[in-house]
């Protein structure tokens, strides 16, 4: 476009109404669908991280098993309580765990010995996971509904250290 001002001719340069508004809907359109994307790839992320948790506990329970079996620990058939269940505690270079005598599994919270936790076996510092713990679950996650008993809901690894004929750990990523 050619303006004339005091007979000179000037050549201005600008957008249209029309170019900035289909410019702006393009952003608009590019910015959603990079959102989505965004979003996909925190959810994809926690629940790796949540993966990476549970490999982590599973790890532990094959140590704290062979352990327990090299020590001549055997599964038994009721619980043996009281001073029986002295037997069933483990040593580590950094304390004492106490086993499950169902299973040979590493108690959630150990009520003899040195009271370990399975927190205690991983690492999780520096990390925005919470965790609920009892002496049969370890609840690690990110969305942690309730705490009685486990759901199919929320963000986070549960670890049942009193399954029977074994100790199960599940990843639950129905809210990541």
């Amino acid at each position: 476009m050619h303006e004339s001002f005091a007979g000179i001719s000037v050549k201005t340069r600008g957008f249209t109404l029309i170019e900035l508004v289909v410019v702006i809907t393009i952003l608009a359109i590019l910015s959603t669908v990079a959102a989505s994307k965004f979003i996909d790839i925190q959810s994809s992320a926690r629940a790796s991280t949540l993966n990476g948790i549970a490999g982590g506990l599973r790890s532990t329970i094959g140590m704290t098993k062979a352990k327990a079996l090299a020590s001549g620990l055997t599964v038994a058939a009721t619980n043996p309580g009281g001073v029986g269940q002295q037997a069933y505690v483990i040593n580590f270079p950094f304390g004492s765990a106490e086993v499950d005598w169902r299973n040979l599994c590493p108690e959630s919270v150990a009520e003899i010995a040195d009271q370990l936790t399975m927190l205690d076996f991983i690492e999780l510092s520096g990390t925005n996971l919470i965790s609920q713990i009892n002496n049969q679950y370890t609840l690690i996650g990110y969305d942690i509904p309730g705490f009685s008993v486990p759901t199919n809901q929320g963000c986070y690894v549960i670890y049942d250290s009193f399954g029977n004929p074994d100790c199960t750990v599940s990843v639950v990523t129905a809210d990541c």
